[in-house]
């Protein structure tokens, strides 16, 4: 079909990160315009250069300070208040710094020219990580050179200024220019790189903005002014599209808004069944501020904390008083509803400084020293002390739950209950006061723990499924793997099996079974954890809403009816289409853009 001045309507598909439907003209933000200059220097000339990268370094800090105190005085989310934290530590970093040095001494270059071999070197380091997330934060190196590159230059790397109602089209966004895409009213989003990990899909979900990212050459394809449709739902762009094609998703839009208006106005209803059956609705959170945004969509507890984020954004291990001030935060903001605090799951991919200087050089670092491992070896043991010295002070503030991650078995349970018993009976002799009936828990995420619920059912207060691990070790998948990525299904009949014997052993012992990995947000999936007894569903914030009104319109008797009809089905694509078909009789509409 045809579009305005002749042109075809494209369509293209790419990663949807944030649902939605945006509509709007096509805003470029190209990376630095023009190549970086290559030339020897002299040796004489070295310290001057030197001298150059220093002081475009402070002005790149003083540029990110500006937008940091206007997102203090701005911005509803600290999240895009600490990325931008995060930035001026990079700056700094002597792995930037010191190797851009380095370059311009020992091989006589312009600083330009040593900027990028020592990003590129970064960048060779961090494409070789296996985990999506670690593998994206590359970006953020990208970003922070640049704004360097910028500097050395004398280009403004700040010129962001969308109009209203625009599209944004990049190539990649930085965290301070996402930052701003709230601020400047835009419809949508689309970049050429990027995952469902990335800060830029992280800051469109959390401001609601349409985005479809990872569509490689999208910034070829689209000109400056050009009519763009963005399914944020679907991760469909359609660029210079038809009369009727923008009729039909103008509709879609207003069908969209409306039914978004009605899952909000749910935010403050029971989740429960229509025969009377309550499922707790939960929050996973990665720290204190995003709990604001939980609330708002109508969490009532927070089910996972993941607290390795207190490692991993700072360059100074995190102190008993660090640990304690983030529980007391989580608490204090939860007013009386419950929360749970994982210890730290660092290891394999999730790297904190104190493990890339152990060089450890494990030939497979996913089955390796991770998690509660890490936490009960040599190595990890200090910083697991001091983690449940502050966690225990904590529980004296208000309801909290201590989860101990990737249990494989009744023996690491024991020995991680064991130290814990260890520091009550420090904080006792030192008369520091702690709940000394906290709940402690385990996640369930190794077929090994899972064969074993009903022995580890006897020896903790609760379970947590974490399915994201549990998919991945029981399919034995790389989900990174596009070969295999097929096979990472979580209605999959193995992993439906041991969800379910997990649940049933929980219930014989007398104690609460929660999920908190992806499918506990899914909602053709959620319905089916219900029904299999699993009555705390712990997810990103922003799909409770939508799960709420899926768990309202069905009743438990009809659930387990599905879910022992499921356990029966030899695919995940017959149990897909059961659980789909029951959807539909109740008249449940589900996501999607159309």
């Amino acid at each position: 079909m045809s579009a305005r001045d002749g042109r075809e309507e494209i369509i293209r598909s790419g990663v949807p990160v944030s649902s939605g439907i945006g509509i709007g003209r096509a805003y470029l933000v190209g990376r630095q315009a023009g190549k970086i200059p290559r030339h020897h220097v002299e040796a004489d000339e070295v310290d001057a250069e030197i001298a150059r990268l220093h002081r475009a370094i402070h002005a790149s800090d003083r540029q990110l300070e500006k937008i940091k105190q206007q997102l203090a005085e701005e911005s509803e989310s600290e999240t895009d208040f600490h990325i931008v934290t995060a930035h001026q530590l990079m700056l700094h970093d002597e792995h930037l710094v010191d190797a851009t040095i380095r370059y311009v001494r020992d091989e006589l270059i312009n600083t330009e020219w040593a900027l990028r071999k020592a990003v590129d070197d970064i960048r060779a380091v961090f494409e070789a990580i296996e985990d999506e997330y670690f593998r994206e934060r590359a970006s953020d190196v990208d970003h922070v050179a640049d704004r360097v590159m910028a500097a050395l230059l004398g280009r403004d790397e700040d010129e962001f200024d969308p109009p209203p109602d625009a599209i944004v089209v990049a190539d990649d966004l930085s965290p301070a220019d996402a930052a701003r895409l709230h601020r400047a009213a835009v419809a949508g989003l689309v970049t050429d790189a990027g995952g469902k990990t990335s800060h830029t899909a992280i800051v469109a979900r959390a401001h609601e903005i349409p985005a479809v990212v990872g569509l490689e050459d999208i910034t070829e394809v689209i000109e400056s002014d050009d009519l763009l449709i963005v399914d944020g739902s679907s991760g469909v762009v359609i660029v210079n599209p038809s009369a009727s094609t923008v009729v039909e998703y103008r509709d879609a839009q207003r069908r969209q808004a409306a039914r978004g208006a009605v899952l909000m106005s749910n935010r403050d209803l029971p989740s429960q069944t229509r025969d009377g059956v309550e499922v707790h609705l939960f929050a996973n959170i990665d720290g204190p501020d995003e709990i604001a945004g939980a609330l708002e969509h109508g969490a009532r507890g927070v089910g996972l904390t993941r607290s390795e984020y207190l490692f991993m954004t700072s360059d100074r291990l995190p102190d008993e008083a660090a640990h304690f001030e983030m529980a007391r935060s989580v608490i204090a903001q939860m007013t009386g509803m419950p929360a749970t605090l994982r210890t730290f799951d660092l290891g394999a991919d999730k790297l904190a400084g104190f493990l890339e200087e152990a060089r450890l050089d494990e030939p497979n670092p996913a089955l390796g020293l991770r998690s509660v491992r890490l936490c009960l070896h040599d190595l990890g043991l200090p910083l697991f002390r001091t983690q449940l010295r502050g966690l225990l002070r904590a529980s004296a503030l208000g309801p909290m739950r201590i989860m101990f991650p990737m249990i494989s078995g009744v023996a690491e349970l024991r020995a991680a209950r064991g130290l814990l018993e260890e520091i009550k009976a420090e904080l006792r002799a030192e008369q520091l006061p702690f709940d000394e009936h906290v709940a402690v828990g385990i996640m369930i995420e190794m077929p090994s723990s899972a064969i074993t619920a009903d022995l580890l059912a006897r020896e903790c207060d609760f379970f947590s499924i974490g399915t994201n691990d549990l998919i991945q070790y029981t399919m034995a998948v790389d989900r990174v793997n596009e070969y295999v990525s097929y096979l990472y299904e979580p209605l999959h009949p193995a992993l439906l099996r041991l969800i379910h014997g997990v649940s049933r052993a929980a219930r014989d012992a007398g104690i609460p079974a929660a999920v908190c990995g992806e499918m506990a947000g899914d909602p053709l999936v959620a319905p089916v954890l219900a029904g299999m007894g699993i009555h705390e569903l712990s997810m990103s914030a922003v799909s409770i809403p939508e799960v709420k009104s899926v768990l309202r319109a069905t009743t438990m008797s009809d659930l387990e009816r599905l879910v022992a009809k499921v356990l029966t089905l030899a695919t995940a694509a017959e149990v897909r289409q059961e659980v789909a078909d029951y959807l539909d009789e109740l008249g449940i509409q589900r996501g999607g853009s159309r």
